[in-house]
């Protein structure tokens, strides 16, 4: 009491000192601004408002608090305001160096900005709040980052809208996550734990943004070190949905989610089931459905449980074929089951209203090949159409009932994805090294009803809630021996994509917007993702795998073709320079699924797990090198659809060489035969280099590539050999590359499928080039040959035979000091042996002035040219193609 006392006290008299002060010209009074002292700290905590003792004298004139006017400008509002003695201050805006920040506890934080916060806060209507400072995107380019370490532990916390981050390939890939992540490393232990409010984070800069309904992830992993070879890691994630006006504390709903406010808006009042072939390519044995062994089981508020057939309470059945007390869809025909709580007998037969209703349960009994869907009334697209949602399909391709069994699952709305998991990981014991890593994802879905806050949990079926992933790989090197073995299942139904909510809660379960990838669609490997998700603003409009060699982020295909200079025409056809570049056909690699794509190169619309989802099998090699850059080896792959009966097996043998010899240049050599067994389909989605880049048409440039299934039952041979030779003056380089498919079928099955005996390509390309100065001028004479035979390319399947031959030469004049006169000339004969029409030949000349200088800072490039190109079809009246042009860039660097 004493010491609160002598506080008061004491700032009575640092109040009436101020006046004196001030009116001295001795610095401000700044209170409590600059801390006060408690012992030997300085303390920041809030002290409230002091009483001044001049405001206690009992006078009726207005007495003013002195303030900033008083103790910043020496104002005094009874005083006449006279400058000619006195300086002038002008008013200096009071947030130039920010705010007062505190912490939970009242301790003062700093003064200054606030760049980045997020909160919950139930029950509360607008609960969830995230806030992005402008200062967080101009000052720290979207990334804060606070670190810490001591001793041999270290953490870091990370802030940014562009998180690149990877728990694991199963569970957790992103190349620009808008969270936070909080990173600890000792000799011993890791652990990454990251938070992420996914549903529309990047729109919100300088605004709190305050939602009710919001989708939210959160995921770890943790690893710890056993011994010196042995690492043990166990994960996690989940994303959910959020109602803050929910009375609970957050980490309640963290894994089960909550129904967003338009999700338990309204009852539901009809659901429906579809049933489908699971592989309708056969015709055959697809979904069977026995109705009278089937039923729905409704729960109410009241305890009370209802079945279907009790009270007469049947689905409107619609297809289906009937046979034998059971229906059933072969191909593309479904059979529909439609429960509608409007029904009449239901209204009047059941023991409460549809509103009461708290869970929904259904027994069927199926066989066969089925796939089973399922949708309702709240479960739909911006359209009000009805989405079906997947629940589950049968292994294999049984079609003689001997799968019979009875369903059961429960219907709800989704409101979280949970994957939970662990691995295993040797490193160099005996010369093995080991990977293991098994996962497990359920999809949870909660049935809404209006008057509760808390709602009936479900995941997949009753008896079988989850998911599974696994995978295993062991690879060992003993001397000049090496071998790999691995061995994965992903199940079909497993999930790494969760739906997200807009900001009354709605989720449009068809809409791209509405959804957002854990493991992303990301082929080319670049820092946009392939698909367009509610995280990212738009799609990647290229995608071209393992064709941006030069890490330019263009295609090295049609290296020229930008949104600012549209060039359709690929470089292996374009005048001059297609002496450099080569068809892509002439691309090689390992071909493991069979679809006449090397597989570096392929592109396709999945998330980008380490194998394909719906896979169970196993690959096992071993080889032996021979001498530097030879290798042999061999070995056996298993591979089926788990839903289906397709698969792919094949016994292979690979030989593959590389060695460069300073005088004879490079030689690359690759050998791989198969014996395929192969009719699982693997489309693709490539990149076209034929078409221009076009922001406004993404699409435009990407084609559907089915799989010919060319594997069924043959025996494949790819081989390639290269050599490149670069000595003095002279460049020289060879390439030859052949593919065959041999089919094994018989004629009639090859016939039905439209496959020829042997579908193949062959590919041989020759190109020599020759340097020589001619005093000050440079000349190069080139050659280029290219000779084609096939009956399928990889954007075709044409039977065609071509040769075409390419003769020319440069000649370069530098004049002045940084001026270059170049011309070319070439000549092109092409020979299509399948039909002479397709038969030309072409002269292109050019002239090009370039000039390179600096300015301002930058290195500007001035070129000026023209260029003809006359073209001679057979059959056909020649034409001139002509080009001319002047351009000026500007750049950093000369690349002369």
């Amino acid at each position: 009491m004493r010491c609160s006392l002598k506080l008061v006290v004491v700032a009575a008299v640092l109040g009436m000192a101020g006046e004196t002060s001030a009116q001295s010209g001795s610095r401000p009074d700044y209170g409590s601004r600059l801390g006060t002292q408690w012992g030997h700290e300085t303390s920041f905590l809030p002290q409230g408002v002091q009483v001044a003792l001049n405001s206690i004298d009992p006078a009726v004139r207005k007495w003013y608090v002195p303030q900033e006017l008083f103790a910043e400008y020496r104002w005094r509002q009874w005083q006449t305001t006279n400058y000619a003695r006195t300086d002038f201050d002008r008013y200096v805006a009071p947030g130039i160096e920010g705010d007062y920040l505190y912490d939970m506890f009242g301790n003062a934080v700093s003064k200054g900005w606030l760049i980045y916060n997020t909160e919950q806060n139930t029950p509360e209507e607008f609960g969830n709040r995230l806030f992005k400072g402008n200062r967080f995107e101009r000052w720290f380019s979207q990334v804060v980052v606070a670190a810490d370490a001591k001793g041999g532990t270290y953490y870091a916390l990370t802030t940014s809208n562009n998180l690149r981050t990877t728990l694991t390939p199963l569970v957790l890939s992103k190349v620009q996550m808008d969270g936070i992540q909080f990173d600890m490393a000792t000799d011993k232990y890791q652990q990454t734990l990251i938070f992420s409010r996914i549903s529309g984070p990047r729109l919100t800069f300088n605004r709190d943004d305050r939602r009710t309904n919001t989708t939210t992830f959160f995921g770890g992993r943790f690893t710890t070190a056993v011994g010196d070879f042995v690492t043990l890691g166990v994960h996690g994630v989940n994303s959910h949905q959020s109602n803050s006006k929910i009375d609970e504390a957050p980490v309640a709903s963290l894994f089960k989610g909550r129904l967003t406010e338009d999700q338990n808006a309204v009852p539901i009042s009809a659901i429906e089931i579809v049933l489908r072939d699971e592989s309708p390519e056969d015709g055959t044995g697809g979904a069977a459905f026995f109705p009278g062994s089937s039923d729905i089981i409704i729960t109410y508020e009241s305890g009370l449980v209802n079945r279907g057939k009790e009270i007469g309470f049947e689905p409107v059945l619609e297809g289906g074929i009937p046979a034998g007390g059971r229906l059933e869809a072969n191909g593309s025909e479904e059979i529909r089951l439609l429960y509608s709580f409007d029904d009449q007998i239901f209204v009047h037969r059941a023991s409460g209203a549809k509103d009461e209703i708290t869970k929904v349960e259904f027994e069927l009994t199926v066989a066969n090949d089925y796939d089973i869907s399922m949708s309702s009334d709240r479960q739909l697209n911006s359209a009000g159409a009805r989405v079906l949602l997947p629940v589950t399909q049968a292994e294999g391709n049984i079609q003689d009932l001997s799968n019979l069994r009875t369903l059961r699952f429960e219907y709800g709305l989704p409101t979280a994805t949970q994957i939970l998991g662990g691995s295993l990981s040797v490193s160099d014991v005996l010369g093995f090294r080991l990977y293991g890593e098994f996962d497990r994802n359920w999809n949870i879905r909660q049935y809404p009803n209006v008057s509760q806050e808390i709602h009936r949990t479900s995941s997949g079926l009753t008896d079988e809630p989850h998911n599974d992933a696994w995978l295993l790989n062991v690879s060992n090197q003993r001397g000049r021996w090496f071998g790999f073995a691995e061995a994965y299942r992903i199940d079909p139904q497993y999930n790494t994509t969760t739906f997200i909510s807009n900001e009354n809660g709605f989720i449009d379960y068809e809409a791209p917007q509405n959804k957002v990838d854990l493991v992303e669609d990301n082929d080319d490997q670049d820092r946009v993702p392939d698909a367009f998700r509610g995280d990212w603003l738009f799609p990647d409009l290229l995608i071209f795998p393992g064709w941006d060699q030069n890490g330019d982020f263009q295609p090295d295909f049609n290296q020229n073709d930008n949104e600012v200079r549209r060039n359709a025409i690929p470089d292996w056809r374009e005048p001059f320079i297609r002496l450099w570049v080569d068809r892509p056909e002439m691309l090689w690699g390992r071909d493991m699924n069979n679809n006449f794509w090397p597989d570096l190169y392929e592109n396709d619309k999945d998330p980008d797990y380490p194998y394909d989802r719906d896979r169970d099998g196993w690959n096992v090699y071993t080889g032996f090198r021979l001498r530097s850059g030879l290798r042999i080896l061999g070995g056996v792959l298993r591979e089926q659809l788990i839903s289906s009966d397709q698969k792919n097996h094949m016994v292979y043998g690979m030989l593959d060489y590389d060695e460069t010899w300073p005088r004879y240049g490079r030689v690359r050599m690759y050998e791989m035969v198969k014996s395929v067994q192969d009719d699982i389909e693997d489309p693709l989605l490539q990149y076209s280099p034929e078409t221009l880049i076009d922001l406004a048409e993404p699409q435009a440039s990407k084609r559907e590539m089915e799989d010919p299934l060319l594997g069924r039952d043959s025996f494949v041979n790819q081989f390639f050999i290269g050599h490149q030779l670069k000595t003095g003056k002279v460049l020289i380089e060879s390439k030859l590359k052949h593919v065959l498919f041999h089919q094994r079928l018989a004629r009639e099955e090859r016939r039905r499928m439209g496959l020829d005996e042997n579908e193949f390509f062959f590919g041989l390309i020759n190109k020599a080039m020759y340097q020589r100065e001619l005093g000050r001028v440079g000349l190069q004479p080139f050659w280029k040959s290219e000779y084609r035979r096939q009956s399928r390319g990889l954007f075709d399947a044409d039977d065609k035979e071509t040769l075409t031959e390419l003769f020319g030469a440069f000649a370069v004049l530098d004049v002045l000091h940084s001026t270059q006169l170049q011309v070319g000339s070439e000549f092109l004969f092409e020979k299509d042996f399948g039909d002479e029409q397709g038969d030309f030949h072409s002269q292109s000349i050019a002239f090009q002035a370039t000039n390179w200088s600096s300015y301002l800072g930058y290195v500007i490039t001035m070129q000026s040219g023209i260029l003809l190109e006359r073209r001679n079809p057979e059959g056909e009246e020649s034409f001139t193609n002509t080009r001319a042009f002047i351009s000026v860039f500007a750049g950093l660097e000369n690349m002369r």
